[in-house]
């Protein structure tokens, strides 16, 4: 008599999932401004919208002074999705940063 076949365990998802703690701390990058004036406008915009933002200055070498406007922290994957879909609506682009 055959043997019956025992059905195998499903295999991992090839990309693990992140851990909650995998996101503790991200950020949300939605500009980039040589002039000032233009990341107060854009945080006024966020702050219409609700979105509590961030202006970081830096002086890149070669490049001269940014002004980065970033929204956040963010400590879980859902939090930062539901900014990312506002912002999309509102037609505002974002990339995920980790910041200190």
């Amino acid at each position: 008599t055959p043997t019956p076949v025992k059905a195998s365990a499903p295999k991992p998802a090839a990309t693990p999932t992140p851990t909650p703690d995998a996101m503790k701390g991200a950020w949300l990058q939605v500009g980039a401004f040589k002039e000032e004036g233009d990341a107060d406008n854009l945080k006024a915009k966020l702050a219409l919208l609700g979105l509590e933002s961030r202006i970081l200055t830096s002086d890149i070498p070669e490049k001269g002074v940014w002004h980065r406007v970033r929204v956040g922290p963010y400590n879980s994957a859902a939090e930062l999705d539901k900014a990312r879909s506002q912002l999309k609506t509102n037609g505002i682009d974002s990339a995920i940063v980790k910041a200190n």
